[in-house]
């Protein structure tokens, strides 16, 4: 992954382009089709669809992106959607590729869902590679996301270490059917069954990437005096837990790991809210993808020469690192 550097500020972002465009499925040309070639463009823009920009994590995504972007000379079309929403992320897609860019970065939020419309895209001679997200068909260039069964293992290590092997925990996740986010699950699921005997996992309630949800979930599942621990998946629902621990006087008391490293995270972390968290690199993300689209763009490297899946390892912040050189990296901090 690339090394975080100080951002650039005076990134060439193009925005605001229209949220409604004609259906994906009528973009191949009859020639195209005859021919089975990518049909030629010379666009320098690389356009990136997100989702959940209201997330810390996303933010940072961009801040990487556009550092890209300024380095290897391309434009960037930004886009992102309030919500984690296959529904309203399409027109945004739609849009982006109506523009005809060099390329696509997409964070996808239907693994299912978007493939058809990816493999469109490609057909039109549109390179496109998806981060933090996947599909459950590899019809893109590359996917670039976190290692999540590794990391889900390594929340379960810092949770059993914190309540001393044994008890009862909760998995408070996002949805059902998310793929990135179930293997955040299993990894942590497999983990505890292998190596932790003494420790009950309780049936994994979903918080639909909603913080005042998974604040509902974890204040009742504290009232039971068995829960040592809670083991969060995703930024909102990491709050949302955090938020009923504090407002039960249960704080210290009911361990929480989570998911994600915002700079209020890590404050929490350091008062004793979070027992660790496991960061990503969204920063990292967005820069590779969007470089690695610039190279295609340029001729210096195709599809062909990319590995298709690339996992990115996470970190994990406790109290004994949290202040060090090499975590700050992996604190989300959206300023660039």
């Amino acid at each position: 992954m690339t090394t975080r550097s100080t951002p650039w500020r005076h990134v060439r972002v193009i925005g605001g382009v229209a949220a409604i465009a004609l259906a994906l499925s009528g973009c191949t040309t009859a020639a195209d089709a005859e021919t089975d070639e990518p049909a030629a463009n010379d666009s320098r823009t690389v356009s990136f669809v997100a989702a959940q920009m209201t997330a810390t994590y996303f933010q940072v995504m961009q801040c990487g992106a556009e550092a890209a972007a300024e380095k290897y000379d391309v434009d960037l079309d930004w886009q992102g959607d309030a919500n984690w929403d296959l529904a309203t992320q399409t027109p945004l897609i739609n849009a982006a590729v109506q523009s005809k860019p060099g390329g696509l970065v997409l964070v996808p939020t239907d693994p299912v869902g978007l493939i058809e419309t990816v493999d469109n895209i490609v057909a039109d001679g549109i390179p496109v590679i998806t981060v933090d997200g996947s599909l459950d068909e590899p019809v893109e260039a590359q996917n670039i996301r976190t290692d999540n069964i590794s990391a889900g293992a390594l929340a379960a290590d810092a949770l059993a270490k914190s309540i001393d092997e044994e008890g009862t925990v909760l998995v408070i996740a996002s949805f059902p059917g998310v793929a990135a986010n179930a293997e955040r699950v299993d990894g942590f699921a497999e983990r505890m069954a292998e190596a932790y005997p003494n420790i009950t996992v309780l049936p994994t309630e979903y918080s639909e990437a909603d913080q005042a949800t998974a604040a509902q979930i974890a204040a009742a599942a504290i009232t039971d005096p068995n829960l040592k621990g809670i083991y969060t998946t995703l930024a909102p629902a990491s709050a949302g837990a955090a938020s009923a621990i504090q407002a039960a006087g249960r704080t210290g008391e009911v361990k929480l790991v989570a998911y994600d490293s915002d700079p209020s995270q890590v404050e929490d972390l350091k008062a004793g809210v979070y027992e660790a968290l496991v960061a990503q690199d969204p920063y990292g993300l967005g820069y590779d993808s969007v470089e690695r689209i610039a190279k295609m763009i340029d001729g210096d490297i195709t599809a062909d020469d990319l590995e298709y899946q690339e996992y990115v390892t996470a970190y994990i912040i406790d109290k004994d690192n949290a202040d060090s050189e090499e975590t700050q990296r992996y604190i989300y901090n959206p300023t660039c």
